[in-house]
């Protein structure tokens, strides 16, 4: 999958615009995907994601950088 571009509130990957927040696994996007609480990215809203055990997992903090990552997802 290639990330095509990305500004504020828009993300196109491989070709295909999305409005909201996504989560790219390699086979498949879930652009249904939202977060329990605003602006914090929670443990409670990567367990779809760490079914997967990835070896590293990157979080987009957003065009502002304005989400906020809980510390139990970064430990």
């Amino acid at each position: 999958m290639i990330i095509n571009s990305y500004s504020f509130g828009s993300i196109t990957i491989d070709g295909k615009n999305y409005r909201s927040d996504v989560i790219i696994f390699p086979d498949k996007i879930n652009s249904r995907w939202w977060r329990k609480s605003g602006h914090l990215l929670s443990d409670e809203d990567i367990g779809e994601i760490l079914k997967y055990k990835p070896e590293m997992l990157i979080i987009g903090t957003g065009a502002s950088g304005l989400m906020m990552v809980d510390q139990k997802v970064k430990d």
